[in-house]
């Protein structure tokens, strides 16, 4: 077997981010000569077959159970413990958490630790489906917040500051307050003074920050959540930061959220058997960001502007910015969420997205009506940016003289009565009907596209004539809406409740 590098701190100013400590001693450990007779049953790789044969024989020997040597997730003591202390430096937090079954459980371990059921807790409309999901587990009582709709993309933005100083004002019972920053297609609300007026009535704020991994070190006016002030923040490391899929991170600050049940309620929600992979590729990711995110960000942020310059050359495509979002919503804009509106083609964001992969085999990130995204990381180089642009350029060169694209129901801008709580009418008893049939009926059911994963609507909603004419729009152009009933254009409600 070849050895693979154990990479060792150097004596320079950064030597403690340098560090790499459940990384090296996985590595360490999967060098050894050890005759395995632990779980997990491939015993490191050794019998040949295709996994061994694609991936290689050391991610199967670093894919190993916890031991004494390599700590344990539930319990940490040694490299899991100093590995999440050098996270929590890294995002400026006072404890950091590794998450392997990705931020849905990082978002639903916030809202369990901060709320009882029963509590009240703020949370925008255009929240996760994992957000929702943490509502039901919890038991509390969602109240619900219209973020900002664009007309012009076909997309909503954050929630302001205005309507969260209103909201609180009509409850003062509210308990804690969830936002979502950066939204998923970059848009940043002015989250300091969000925590500042939530603070001063003694509302706890949690952030889900999936898409903002990378802030902390973006060059530019922003503010990462720690540093705006938040309590409790979930980072997607693997969207941004560049650790494996379905790992994460959970940061909290001060002792409004305590972190003794935060580490309880991950206990209880996490898996036993946490993923040596995985997490080690935290240790990987904080170091490469720590060390050098800012300084390829700062390279790749003048490649990004001359490449929204040449997409947006000819006016047929826009390019969301943050010069547009400060004008028009006073909010401002992560430029690594470049989101394209391509409705100006005569071609919705869903054929346009087809269209990158199957004709130039460029994967974007999704598609909406109106518009494509494509996120940019630090991995991203001149090359990788300036195939996107002769791509686009290409698409719109064939598109012909077409009228622009317009639609009524490409994003969502009603208020749904919630008719009852989520957690009863999950639990509650259920029927299952055609969706043109369940408009007044209340639903059981959460019906979305992902990505991005915002609910169209969810448990406890009740079913309107805008819904479901945007379900059927969403069926049309993307082909699919993620439902949990198993019949084609059926909706599970609540069994015996009057319309």
């Amino acid at each position: 077997m070849k050895a693979t590098k154990v990479f060792a701190a150097q004596a320079r100013p950064n030597t403690r981010q340098e560090r790499m400590p459940l990384f090296n001693a996985l590595v360490r450990y999967a060098q050894q000569d050890v005759t395995p007779f632990d779980v997990p049953g491939h015993k490191m790789g050794a019998q040949m077959n295709p996994l061994k044969e694609t991936m290689g024989e050391m991610a199967l020997r670093m894919d190993v159970n916890s031991m004494k040597e390599l700590d344990l997730l539930s319990h940490p003591q040694s490299v899991i413990k100093e590995a999440q202390e050098l996270a929590a430096e890294a995002f400026g937090a006072e404890h950091a958490y590794f998450l392997v079954n990705g931020t849905t459980v990082g978002i639903q371990a916030m809202i369990m630790a901060a709320c009882k059921p029963g509590d009240t807790l703020l949370v925008p409309r255009n929240a996760h489906k994992s957000v929702m999901d943490g509502i039901i587990m919890s038991g509390t009582i969602p109240l619900f917040i219209q973020p900002e709709v664009d007309y012009r993309f076909g997309i909503a933005h954050g929630i302001t500051a205005e309507n969260v100083a209103a909201a609180l004002d009509a409850h003062p019972e509210a308990k804690a307050l969830l936002i979502t920053y950066p939204t998923y297609f970059g848009s940043m609300s002015e989250l300091d003074q969000i925590c500042a007026i939530a603070h001063e009535k003694s509302v706890i704020v949690l952030v889900d920050s999936a898409h903002g991994a990378h802030l902390r070190y973006l060059p530019g006016d922003f503010i990462d959540p720690i540093a705006a002030g938040a309590d409790a923040v979930t980072l997607s490391m693997h969207k941004t930061g560049g650790s494996l899929t379905q790992s994460s991170l959970l940061l909290v600050q001060g002792d409004r959220v305590k972190a003794e049940q935060i580490q309880k309620m991950l206990s209880m929600l996490q898996t036993t058997s946490a993923n040596y992979l995985l997490m080690s590729s935290l240790d990987v990711a904080r170091r490469e960001l720590a060390l050098h995110g800012t300084e390829r960000y700062e390279t790749l942020q003048p490649i990004l502007a001359d490449a929204i310059a040449s997409i947006e050359s000819s006016s047929r495509y826009e390019v969301l910015k943050s010069s547009y979002l400060e004008e028009q919503y006073g909010q401002k804009h992560d430029w690594t969420k470049l989101v394209i509106r391509v409705n100006g083609l005569g071609m919705t964001g869903f054929e346009v997205y087809t269209a990158l992969k199957e004709q130039y085999g460029i994967q974007m990130e999704l598609a909406e009506g109106y518009v494509v995204m494509a996120v940019i990381s630090g991995a991203d180089t001149e090359q990788s940016i300036e195939k996107l642009v002769a791509a686009l350029q290409d698409i719109e060169r064939h598109a012909g003289d077409q009228a622009t694209i317009l639609s009524t129901y490409v994003t969502a801008d009603q208020e749904s009565e919630l008719a009852m709580t989520p957690r009863d009418a999950f639990y509650a008893e259920h029927d299952t009907t055609f969706i043109d049939d369940a408009i007044g009926e209340v639903s059981a059911d959460t019906l979305m596209i992902y990505p991005p994963g915002i609910p169209l609507v969810i448990p406890g909603e009740r079913i309107t004539d805008d819904m479901v004419k945007q379900y059927h729009y969403y069926r049309q152009a993307f082909g699919q809406v993620l439902t949990e009933s198993k019949k084609a254009d059926h909706i599970t409600i609540v069994k015996g409740e009057c319309k």
